[in-house]
């Protein structure tokens, strides 16, 4: 990882003088997607040891004020914060004397105008310290392959053939599925197991069929219940008149009142070993 940059705050540059933003549009409207896909499934997500992170999409980043800002389609930058002055102190992009170091993932997203994602951007991610960098190409313009992956090492990127992030406690992996009505593959971070990290909608849906699951089984324990309550009072109600006759009959409206099971299952075994019908009543009164 690369060092984190110190620097006194009187040395800080003049933000207010710096372009950071430029409304350039985005590419399209799936990109648009795919970039929210990548960032609002974080926004309340928990990373090991609660480490804070940015994520972002279309943020400019700024190595130094006399350059100008790249900017990636998402990053990812751990133990850092929005400060809660950003707009009195005219903090608009990701700028690494303000944050104090680079994110640790940067993804580009190639649409059907390539924008230099293994050029330019390549080397200026990789002098930036950016530990990192995914270009995700879906409609293949730069290479048969729709991710590939670099990690820095001595200076420069190499290819990572894994697609998880050790030092981030994400990955990253193409899920085939519907988002916001768009059925397509997407680029989704996930967990240690290849799970994807859910989003709203998902986690929703989760808690829908979980209640969903939680009703159908409680009623199929009543309905169980229900049937065990039967045959236990026809029970009952067989050993009351066989011993006592029609004046056994006389407490059965009584029993049948009650759904404890476990009662009458007392009441079934009592049966076999009480003598008169009133040591019988006092089991259920008592």
């Amino acid at each position: 990882m690369s060092e984190n940059l110190i620097l006194d705050p009187s040395q800080y540059p003049d933000n207010s003088k710096i372009l950071q933003e430029d409304d350039t549009p985005l590419d399209s409207f799936i990109n648009e997607k795919q970039q929210r896909l990548l960032t609002e499934v974080l926004s309340n997500y928990q990373l090991n040891d609660g480490i804070q992170f940015i994520v972002a999409a279309n943020v400019g980043i700024f190595r130094n004020s006399r350059l100008p800002a790249i900017v990636p389609d998402v990053f990812l930058s751990l133990n850092v914060s929005i400060p809660d002055d950003w707009l009195n102190r005219n903090i608009r992009s990701y700028l690494l004397w303000e944050f104090g170091k680079p994110p640790e993932i940067v993804i580009e997203i190639v649409s059907q105008t390539p924008g230099n994602e293994l050029g330019s951007k390549f080397t200026d991610y990789a002098r930036m310290g950016v530990m990192y960098y995914v270009v995700y190409d879906p409609l293949g313009e730069l290479s048969d392959s729709p991710l590939q992956i670099f990690q820095l090492q001595a200076g420069r990127y190499v290819p990572k053939t894994d697609l998880w992030f050790p030092l981030v406690g994400l990955g990253l992996t193409l899920w085939q599925g519907i988002f916001e009505s768009a059925n397509a593959t997407w680029l989704r971070w996930c967990d240690a197991e290849g799970n994807v990290i859910p989003t709203v909608e998902e986690l929703a849906a989760r808690l829908i069929l979980t209640q969903s699951q939680l009703t159908e089984t409680q009623s199929q324990l009543t309905a169980s219940q229900n049937q065990t309550k039967q045959a236990l009072l026809q029970g009952i109600q067989l050993g009351l008149q066989l011993k006592f006759g029609n004046q056994g009959l006389d407490i059965f409206g009584e029993i049948s009142a009650i759904d404890d099971l476990n009662l009458l299952q007392r009441i079934t075994a009592s049966l076999l070993t009480v003598e008169r019908l009133e040591d019988l009543r006092q089991i259920y009164l008592s």
